[in-house]
């Protein structure tokens, strides 16, 4: 029965814990507006449930805060989308 154990730890880690709107706006302190505008920007895309209530993953929090931060400091979405990219290595 060894071979179950590892299967179980790995299951866990690839499940994403999901987050509701409501959790979103309290872990990132940002209005449902703005996550929204982040969504529209296709800075993410949350799942949803099948009534359509968007979920967050930890990911999605993570870009949520890191978004605010830079429009904070006057950026707009597309140049967030860019330097989120060059972040992950994927623009030069």
């Amino acid at each position: 029965m060894p071979t179950e154990k590892p299967g179980k730890q790995e299951d866990r880690s690839k499940s994403p814990k999901n987050f509701t709107m409501a959790i979103a706006m309290k872990l990132t302190g940002i209005d449902p507006y703005r996550i929204r505008k982040y969504e529209e920007g296709g800075l993410l895309i949350p799942e949803r449930t099948e009534g359509n209530q968007r979920l967050f993953s930890e990911s999605d929090i993570e870009i949520i805060k890191q978004a605010a931060k830079l429009e904070d400091e006057g950026i707009n979405v597309e140049g967030i989308k860019a330097i989120l990219a060059m972040r992950r290595g994927e623009r030069k």
